[in-house]
């Protein structure tokens, strides 16, 4: 992969998934999925406040339950839609085309790695949290510039094949290395999150299709996002050319 500008890296992302929309389909369908979970796992806990003592033993037990459920379920969710976003985003940019087995590969090679990064930016942004009132508030936007470092961190688990914190260390060196296209990309996609939003929300109350268009949309600016920074991760590390997938 030559060196490109950013707004090539832009151009080339759009044309990746006008051919590839089978990118769109891993969120939609876990999404699917996932909510269903939800939906069972949330009755769990009875209605009302219970009336005697073991009445609320048992309504606390049912709330656990149920929050341990959808946790867990929340977690699987996104660790399989990003394996599967980003390793098709990777290998669209390798052959120009991608399905949904290089998504497959992507989870059961990866899935480990992007647990572990994951788990790090929690742990980083617990202690932030921790530290807000004896910094003032600072160790928030200490813990802000951390995650800008960290853009191309699941980009290097995934496409780069690197565990939590060798995906952390070479998110971070690119970073630095190239601050003001990463603070561009981060822009661009707050900006595309927001009209992406404003676009499914005018079709949320439309009868039918109130429930699917928003989550399409939705889909296909995480889509975008993820072959925007793919390409951008593969363009800034200067990669040749992604990993290919051995099925």
């Amino acid at each position: 992969m030559q060196p490109q500008s950013v707004g090539n890296i832009f151009e080339r992302s759009m044309q990746l998934l006008a051919g590839n929309w089978i990118i769109v389909v891993p969120g939609l369908v876990v999404g699917l999925i996932a909510g269903l979970v939800h939906a069972v796992v949330s009755p769990l806990a009875p209605y009302g406040a219970p009336a005697t003592t073991t009445g609320a033993v048992s309504h606390g037990l049912a709330n656990a339950a149920g929050s341990f459920v959808s946790g867990i379920v929340t977690i699987a969710a996104s660790i399989i839609v990003q394996c599967y976003t980003v390793g098709m985003s990777g290998v669209a940019w390798m052959r120009g085309s991608t399905t949904l087995r290089d998504g497959a590969v992507a989870l059961r090679e990866d899935a480990g790695n992007v647990l572990g990064t994951a788990l790090i930016l929690f742990v980083a942004g617990a202690f932030a949290l921790a530290l807000v009132p004896f910094t003032y508030g600072l160790s928030i936007f200490a813990y802000g510039l951390f995650l800008l470092c960290m853009f191309y961190a699941i980009p290097s688990a995934v496409v780069g094949n690197n565990s939590g914190f060798a995906a952390i260390g070479e998110s971070f060196s690119i970073t630095l290395a190239r601050v003001g296209t990463t603070i561009t990309l981060a822009i661009f996609f707050v900006v595309i999150s927001v009209i992406g939003g404003i676009v499914a929300a005018l079709f949320a109350s439309a009868p039918l299709v109130g429930l699917i268009i928003p989550a399409i949309v939705s889909q296909a600016v995480g889509a975008l996002c993820s072959l925007i920074v793919v390409g951008e991760y593969l363009n800034l590390r200067g990669t040749p050319e992604p990993p290919t997938p051995v099925y």
